[in-house]
């Protein structure tokens, strides 16, 4: 499979000035084919926790839709569902059992920008560590530049560093460079996102992040090999800062639960097509096992 972030870059650079939502227009779309119905559901329909996603920081994956095939797996399992498009707060967590922060920026994914820099206030970052520490359950991913430094302060809030740019580890990239495999030993297998009711063999990132998390369980282990380059986004160039052992870190902060993971296209189902190839990516990726782990890690965030 040809390295995805490379056309990923592709399409953002083609409506770099577009207004208008970008799932319709981009070579990355949601699945049609991606099975989110779950024969024994873990709760009711709309009987579970409700998860709260993050939808007020120019979060990629929710502004285009990609966030979709995720969003139906968790509805299925009978979680409740909220976006959140404000900025966090006492009262934006207080309902909340799960907060849910995937790819946002610090600008609309379809302005250029100068610069990039960290996606949350001090008072956020505030809110965010009391709801935690008191029983709160955060997942967040880090994903490659530029994403890497909105999220960067937010991570640190949990004692968590995250590289700036994109990872690469040659050792296990089954000979393309744009994917990183975890199987055996590479496995945190102990965790309950790993280990849970539902099996997890083998599973892949497609790039991302790496990070740093002495207190956690590192759930996806890069090889001492592991490498981080510089990446470009929109004509900026981010990187290399930061090295890191792992791509999934899963522990305990105060009476709650967080997950950081370095790379989030495991937790959508996108299929990406430039007319010569057809490549899927996530969760409807038959040869990984990355619905169970959503499923798990979602069981364990929220305490069930």
């Amino acid at each position: 499979m040809k390295q995805l972030t490379i056309v990923f870059v592709a399409a953002l650079a083609t409506f770099s000035g577009c207004s208008a939502p970008m799932d319709t227009q981009l070579l990355m779309k949601n699945d049609p084919n991606f099975i989110s119905q779950i024969d024994q559901p873990q709760f009711a329909h709309k009987d579970g926790p409700l998860i709260m996603v993050d939808g007020g920081h120019n979060n990629f994956f929710v502004m285009t839709g990609l966030i979709e095939p995720l969003l139906d797996l968790l509805a299925n399992d009978g979680y409740r569902i909220e976006i959140s498009r404000k900025k966090i707060t006492d009262s934006t967590l207080a309902r909340a059992k799960v907060f849910l922060v995937i790819t946002p920026m610090s600008s609309p994914y379809t302005d250029a920008a100068d610069s990039f820099y960290g996606a949350y206030s001090k008072e956020e970052l505030l809110a965010l560590e009391k709801w935690v520490s008191n029983g709160g359950g955060l997942i967040v991913f880090s994903e490659h530049f530029p994403f890497d430094v909105a999220v960067s302060d937010l991570l640190e809030t949990f004692d968590i560093e995250t590289t700036i740019g994109v990872t690469i580890d040659h050792d296990f990239s089954a000979a393309d460079v744009g994917q990183i495999i975890f199987e055996n030993e590479r496995l945190g297998r102990t965790h309950p996102t790993i280990g849970g009711k539902r099996q997890v063999k083998k599973l892949a990132s497609y790039g991302g992040s790496s990070l740093n998390g002495d207190s956690y369980s590192n759930l996806l282990k890069l090889s001492s090999h592991a490498i981080n380059v510089s990446r470009e986004w929109m004509g900026i160039e981010g990187g290399p800062i930061g090295s890191g052992d792992s791509q999934g870190l899963a522990g305990a902060y105060g009476k709650g639960r967080v997950v950081a993971l370095g790379d989030s296209n495991g937790f959508i189902a996108m299929v990406v097509d430039d007319g010569n190839s057809r490549n899927v990516a996530g969760m409807n990726d038959p040869k990984y096992d990355w619905r169970n782990f959503v499923l798990n890690t979602f069981d364990w965030l929220s305490g069930t």
